[in-house]
């Protein structure tokens, strides 16, 4: 079914890593900014774990190589830079703990906050499911989605809404992150979005379940 969003004068969306929020969002990002939401932006990582075996790429560079990505990315959805808030958070080793704080700062620095759309506790990656479960707690009197990225597919457990989305868009703006895309070759144990996982990751219809 469609989902029943209204409208929302403040929403955030919280990614566990630059990309989840392109991922996961894409058209619920485009929704809210046509209904005239302020779309807000919290990535809680700073993604750094993707190629830590990599001379030409050490830490502080993917990091800001990541972040531009992401900037760009958004811009080209609407999401301006003073919107997109990079918690920093260590990638591949966050708890629970650390992102219930940096989130319930996020949040109170949002005042008009009515929605908040993050990961799902059964999302396959250690850091999604932290994000998760940090902010079934955080929050409380907020409307919440979840959107799941790992493994990629579908979410199938309800009651869940839709939101329709152009995939040559998607694929598109997931095409900005390019340090993802096996660009990066000097880390033979780096990451890399698969052909398939792309093709996935692009599919015509986002599926949020609610939380709360």
């Amino acid at each position: 079914m469609r989902p029943r969003l209204g409208h929302p004068r403040v929403a955030l969306i919280v990614a566990p890593h630059p990309d989840d929020e392109l991922i996961g969002t894409a058209g619920l990002i485009v929704s809210l900014l046509r209904r005239g939401t302020d779309v807000h932006v919290a990535v809680v990582t700073d993604g750094a774990a993707s190629h830590p075996n990599s001379r030409k790429w050490p830490r502080r560079r993917l990091i800001a190589a990541r972040q531009m990505e992401t900037r760009h990315a958004l811009r080209r959805l609407g999401v301006m830079r003073g919107a997109i808030h990079f918690l920093g958070l260590p990638d591949g080793g966050t708890s629970v703990d650390d992102c219930r704080r940096a989130l319930a700062r996020q949040i109170r620095r949002l005042p008009r906050l009515d929605l908040i759309a993050g990961p799902t506790r059964d999302d396959a990656h250690p850091d999604h499911q932290a994000v998760a479960i940090a902010l079934e707690t955080t929050g409380k009197h907020l409307q919440l989605l979840g959107y799941r990225v790992w493994p990629p597919q579908p979410l199938r457990r309800g009651p869940l809404t839709t939101l329709p989305v152009s995939s040559a868009a998607k694929r598109s703006l997931i095409r900005v992150h390019y340090t993802q895309l096996g660009h990066i070759r000097d880390d033979p144990e780096g990451f890399e979005i698969k052909p398939r996982e792309l093709d996935a990751f692009s599919r015509p219809l986002e599926r949020y379940v609610s939380l709360r």
